[in-house]
């Protein structure tokens, strides 16, 4: 189970109090939806607040059907693109060893880590600064010898990683640890994952 700093707890508690939704709270701290319903379930919104969250809520249901259709059109799109492979590379890696709630993939193995970035750089146009690494490594390990690794794999700046150390999990066989890639505000990213998903299926299903 991971375990958030009392900082990320009470600034989760302060936003919720000025009308932040649940799924904002999601995507802004990058805290599953289970452990945010848990802090935030006796939290009372302040009054001037109040009229914000429940307009988000009557339109939230509107703008993510709508943002469901965007994703399907897209994953059409790009299925018919000169990428078709590398997505459907990627689309099965994801179905695998994905958040199937935020926009997170994580793995022990760099060629997958690499390719993984490869694609949502050169085919999805992620930005740089929407990615954000994490190191989890455990006892035993280098902490320089496995951030020099990982860096090396993502192209990013060592000094961007986030590093967890002995915060859960086994170490198993990995020699470098596991390294996590979230997309910052990957809403729309994991609609359009779950989307190539669903059409790859259909169509492999099909041609059975």
């Amino acid at each position: 189970m991971r375990v958030h700093s009392a900082e990320k707890i009470k600034e989760l508690k302060k936003l919720r109090k000025r009308g932040y939704s649940i799924n904002e709270l999601v995507e802004k701290l990058l805290i599953p939806r289970t452990t945010v319903w848990h802090h935030i379930r006796n939290v009372k919104i302040l009054p001037k607040y109040l009229p914000i969250l429940n307009a988000k809520r009557g339109g939230s249901a509107k703008l993510k059907q709508k943002n469901w259709e965007i994703a399907r059109i897209k994953a059409q799109e790009l299925l018919k693109s000169p990428n078709k492979n590398f997505l459907i590379a990627i689309t099965m890696l994801y179905w695998g060893e994905g958040s199937k709630k935020v926009c997170e993939f994580i793995n022990s193995d760099g060629k997958m880590i690499k390719l993984y970035l490869t694609v949502l750089r050169k085919t999805f146009n992620i930005p740089e600064k929407d990615i954000k690494p994490t190191m989890r490594i455990f006892s035993g390990m280098d902490k320089k010898e496995c951030l020099n690794y990982w860096s090396h794999i993502t192209k990013i700046s060592k000094d961007k990683f986030l590093v967890r150390f002995n915060d859960g999990g086994k170490r198993g066989r990995t020699k470098y640890g596991m390294c996590r890639i979230t997309i910052k505000k990957g809403s729309n990213v994991l609609k359009l994952m779950h989307s190539l998903r669903d059409q790859i299926f259909e169509k492999i299903m099909k041609e059975i």
